[in-house]
This record gives structure tokens, C-alpha cells and sequence, in this order.
């Protein structure tokens, strides 16, 4: 009996020790998920403020009367609708014929088209728009005087400064993203129609348009929703195609009313309406992803599992299909990264020739503010490395609560997570601005003007990416080992420490690295924060580019890419096992 009492009385102190070490995973979880639904409500909040001219604060519709009849606006979301249409064209017109033949076809070498395609994902965006305004601006463009002078033609055939123009730029720039969750989709999809169709001698555009693309709905509705809400409130190429040329659509709507250059004040009721426009729209696509996602189960045909595609031959096609994926990544890579190299070392504008070879110099370089440059560098330097470090942090607990706790809270909280997922991270940048100038105290006005406000929110859209992968990983460890670790007296954190992290220790190594590296790029969310002391690499390019020191904005980019590219190397080295090859 003593020796019962005294077990009772070691697994009761050894259940509390394992509560008190749950209680600081739940509050660690908490707070990061509190960070989201917080910068989301401040939205919420501020779009029905509305302030009289005494001063005082009331909750009408006012703000959203106000956006629906400014012409402005209206213009803002027209031209976004087009845009981001025109977007979707241009990407799902490249991804899916890719994905194809990555996934359905013997091309050789079809291993290299993914790392090629991801490579493309590591470079700012901003920079793909940059190098084509140099390529087919109408009045500048490298092609279009080309075109002039070769044809004899009166005015320039293309021009990339107009909605089209920046459709077709953003839609190039996201054929990786498509790519990737269209190659997924094909590779998940039972081929057993498209063989039994092949075998009767259905022709091959008949599987395709009958049997192949019906089937891959779930795949392709997923992906579409995914990058519509990219679209959507894509601020990179926008600012730096349309903003110049006044051509707005929905984020550099936002940005410029919330920088002024007039002098007038922010409009910050009109901010907050139109947020939360978009924030709704963010939410439906959501749910509606959550909802093609949860029916992919009506589109299963045969669930053998030792089934295999017989892939098709292409034969000598297997030429043009790399001539297809070369001049993809020819558009979203290497010809910008040309001009902008050209532009660089050219004292102005001129098309590449003998005589424009003489007049390369480096005094582009040395025109860049090195000082501002270097203050961007040491900004992005702390964010590449607390970023991904705090993300894997929250991460690992959010996981840890919605794998392994079998608390209720864990579907909540994995839903929370997900939002930065689909929801436009302009939208958090925007909570994150108002909750700087509505609810926290004047005496913190230097907590603005830090990196700090930009860390938070580069960490709050990085949840959803860690935890997906933190979620993955659980998932594939028995649950004896932690079984195993509480028996030896270990609590939840001792568990995860000793046991669970070491055996994540490649994919956390892999998703802290490509946080690092996208955190590294980011524009859209430190544009909207930035001030003078808290720019980053990114948003210095950015600053010359808007002051139209074009030349400048080339140069230092090049000192970005100089720094940006042993990371990305590193980054291949270390991840090549998460970097699928199909071969």
C-alpha cells in the first residue's frame, strides 16, 4: 500500500510538472495567434471610426459611403480586378502545361525544372518589374527601341507601363508559385482514367480537356485561390510599373493614402474601409480554399496505392518543352537580370551596341547612397536572422498544441495560424500602421520608427508557412517517443527539446533558411512600415527607384543580388532533400 501511495504521489507531482511546463507552450502559442486576430481587428475597428470635427469618436458606415463614391477608389479596384485577372491568365497559362510535363511526361531532365522554377521565388519581385520596365517601357525600353529601329517603326509596338502590362509582369513572376501546387496536384491525382482513355484511343488533347483537367479541380480551384489573393493585394510590381505612371490598383491605393505627398492628411477611415474590403474578400477565399480542399475527395477514382502513371514519351517535343520552360525562366530571371545589369553601368538609357559598349562606367556605383545602403543591410541582416528564429519558436508550439495535445483549442488554433496564408499580408502590415497611430501610447512613437513593428508582422505572415511544416513533420513521428520522453520524467518542453527537434532538426533547418530568405526579400510589408531609421535592403532599391534615379535603383540592386546570392546557394546545399526531383 505504501509503495502504491508513494507511485500516486510521483505521477500526480510528475502530471503537475508537465501541466506547469503546457501552461507557457499555450501562452507562447497564444501570443503569436493573438498577434494575427489583433492586427486584424484594428482594421476591422478602424474602417467604422469615424471623427468629428471636435474631435470626438464614432462607429458609423461613413468610411465605406465614402469609398464607394470616390472615384479614386473605384478606379483602384476596378484596375485591380483586371490586373489580377490578367495575372491568372498568364500564370495558370504557363503553370499547368509545366507542371505537365514535369509530372506526366519522360522529358529529360525534368528533375531541374523545379529548383529552376524555386530559384526564381528567392528574388524580390520588385526586381522582375524593374528589369522589364527597361526592357519594354515605351519611351526607354530596351526591346522596344530595338523593334523601332529594326522595323522602321514610327512609335514603340509594346508597353509595359499599363494594366496588361503589369498583369502579364506579376504573372510571370508567380508561375513558380502555380507551378508548385498544380505539380503537387498532378503527381496526387490516380491516373487510372487517363490510361483506361489512352488504351480505347481517346486523343491526347480529348484526356485533357475530358478526363485530366476535370480531375485536377480541387488542384487547380486551390491554386487559382491561392494566387488570386496574391494578386489581389500585390504591392511590388504595382509600385514600381503603376505607381510612377499613375496607374493604381488596390495596395498602392492604400500606400499613397497613406503617404501623402501633397501635404494632406492621411485618410485613415478610407485605409481602414478599403482593408477591410479587402480583408473580406481575403476571409471568402479562405473559405472557399478550406471548402475545395474538404470535397478533393469527390475527384478520387482508384486508391491503389502501388499504382503508377505510365509516362508519355514526347520525343523530339522534349525540345520545345524546354524551349517553353527556358523562356520562362528567361522572362521571370535572366532578361531582367540583364537589363538591370545594362542600365547599371550605362551613364543613360541607350540600346546594347559597339558604340554604347564604350561608354560603360561605374559611376553609377558610386552614386548609391552606400550609407542609406548600409543602414538597409543592417536592418535586413536583424530581420534574416530574429524572424525566422522567433517564427520557429511560435511555430513548433502551435504545432506541438495542434498535433499533439488532443486539447480542443488545437483546431482554433491551427485555424488562426492558417490565416496569413491566404489573407494579404497588406492587410497585417496595415493593422500593424494603425495600431501604431490609434492605440498605442504617444510615448512609444519611437517603438514606429523601429524595426521592431516591421519584425512583428514579418513573423506574424511567416506563422502559417512554419506551422504547415512543423504540422507535416509531428505527423510523421510516433507518439511513442513522447510516450517514451514522459516516462523518463521529461515535460512537454523537455520533450520537444530533447526528442521532437532534434528529429525536425533538417526540416527546421530547411524552413528557418527559406523564411530567412523570403524575409530577406520582402517589400511589401516594410514599404508600408518603413521609415528613415528602419529601411531595409529592399525598400533603399525601392526609395531611388521612386526619387526616378533609375541607374542608382539598377546599381544597388546588383549590390542586393550580391548579397542575396550565397544565401540562396547556401540554401540549395542545405535543402536540396525537400527540393523534390521527380526523376
Amino acid at each position: 500500500m505504501a509503495s502504491r501511495a508513494g507511485q500516486t504521489r510521483v505521477t500526480v507531482r510528475t502530471r503537475i510538472a508537465q501541466l506547469g511546463e503546457r501552461i507557457p507552450l499555450l501562452l507562447v502559442a497564444s501570443i503569436a495567434l493573438t498577434a494575427v486576430l489583433v492586427l486584424l481587428l484594428v482594421v476591422a475597428q478602424i474602417s467604422f471610426q469615424v471623427q468629428d470635427p471636435l474631435g470626438n469618436k464614432t462607429y458609423s458606415l461613413a468610411n465605406f459611403r465614402v469609398l464607394y463614391t470616390d472615384s479614386f477608389a473605384a478606379r483602384a479596384l476596378t484596375n485591380t480586378a483586371v490586373f489580377a485577372a490578367v495575372s491568372m491568365l498568364v500564370t495558370f497559362g504557363f503553370a499547368i502545361p509545366i507542371a505537365w510535363l514535369a509530372e506526366r511526361t519522360t522529358l529529360p531532365g525534368r528533375g531541374l525544372i523545379f529548383p529552376l522554377l524555386t530559384i526564381t521565388l528567392l528574388l524580390p519581385g520588385f526586381f522582375t518589374g524593374m528589369g522589364w520596365v527597361f526592357l519594354l517601357h515605351e519611351r526607354i525600353g530596351i526591346i522596344n527601341r530595338l523593334l523601332v529601329d529594326l522595323l522602321s517603326l514610327e512609335r514603340s509596338p509594346l508597353n509595359i507601363v499599363s494594366l496588361v502590362g503589369m498583369g502579364w509582369v506579376e504573372g510571370i513572376a508567380l508561375v513558380p508559385v502555380g507551378f508548385i501546387m498544380i505539380a503537387a496536384s498532378f503527381r496526387a491525382m490516380d491516373p487510372v482514367l487517363e490510361e483506361s482513355a489512352r488504351v480505347h484511343g481517346v486523343s491526347f488533347l480529348s484526356r485533357m480537356r475530358r478526363i485530366t483537367l476535370p480531375l485536377m479541380t480541387p488542384g487547380i480551384l486551390a491554386a487559382a485561390i491561392y494566387v488570386l489573393a496574391i494578386t489581389m493585394a500585390a504591392f511590388d510590381i504595382p509600385a514600381v510599373i503603376g505607381l510612377n505612371n499613375r496607374i493604381y490598383t488596390f495596395s498602392t491605393f492604400v500606400w499613397t493614402s497613406a503617404n501623402s505627398t501633397t501635404g494632406a492628411p492621411s485618410e485613415y477611415g478610407i485605409i481602414g474601409a478599403s482593408s477591410a474590403v479587402m480583408l473580406v474578400i481575403g476571409l471568402f477565399l479562405t473559405w472557399r480554399y478550406m471548402v475545395v480542399l474538404g470535397e478533393s475527395h469527390r475527384y478520387a477514382v482508384v486508391r491503389g496505392k502501388d499504382y503508377r502513371a505510365t509516362l508519355i514519351d514526347l520525343g523530339w517535343w522534349a525540345i520545345l518543352a524546354w524551349v517553353l520552360i527556358g523562356a520562362v525562366i528567361a522572362m521571370t530571371t535572366v532578361l531582367p537580370l540583364l537589363a538591370l545589369a545594362w542600365v547599371s553601368f550605362t551613364p543613360y538609357m541607350q540600346v546594347p551596341n559597339a558604340a554604347a559598349f564604350q561608354t560603360l562606367t561605374l559611376d553609377n556605383f558610386r552614386a548609391v547612397p552606400w550609407g542609406t545602403f548600409m543602414t538597409g543591410l543592417h536592418n535586413s541582416a536583424i530581420l534574416f536572422f530574429s524572424v525566422p528564429t522567433i517564427s520557429i519558436i511560435l511555430g513548433l508550439a502551435i504545432s506541438w498544441i495542434v498535433v499533439r495535445s488532443k486539447w480542443r483549442v488545437g483546431r482554433p488554433f491551427d485555424v488562426v495560424a492558417f490565416l496569413p496564408h491566404v489573407i494579404p499580408h497588406l492587410i497585417f502590415a496595415v493593422g500593424a500602421y494603425l495600431l501604431v497611430i490609434f492605440w498605442l501610447p504617444p510615448r512609444w512613437g519611437l517603438f514606429e520608427r523601429s524595426i521592431g513593428i516591421i519584425m512583428i508582422v514579418y513573423i506574424v505572415t511567416r506563422i502559417s508557412f512554419v506551422t504547415r511544416m512543423f504540422n507535416s513533420g509531428l505527423v510523421q513521428i510516433h507518439e511513442e517517443l513522447d510516450e517514451a520522453g514522459y516516462v523518463a520524467g521529461l515535460g512537454p518542453a523537455g520533450v520537444i527539446r530533447k526528442i521532437l527537434a532534434p528529429l525536425l532538426s533538417a526540416t527546421i533547418l530547411y524552413t528557418w533558411l527559406w523564411s530567412a530568405l523570403l524575409t530577406l526579400r520582402e517589400l511589401t510589408i516594410a514599404a508600408f512600415l518603413s521609415s528613415r531609421d528602419n529601411q531595409t535592403l529592399p525598400v533603399v532599391v525601392f526609395g531611388l527607384w521612386r526619387d526616378g534615379r533609375f541607374h542608382q535603383a539598377a546599381a544597388a540592386f546588383l549590390a542586393f543580388i550580391a548579397v542575396l546570392t550565397p544565401l540562396i546557394l547556401l540554401y540549395f546545399v542545405i535543402g536540396r532533400g525537400h527540393i523534390r526531383s521527380p526523376d
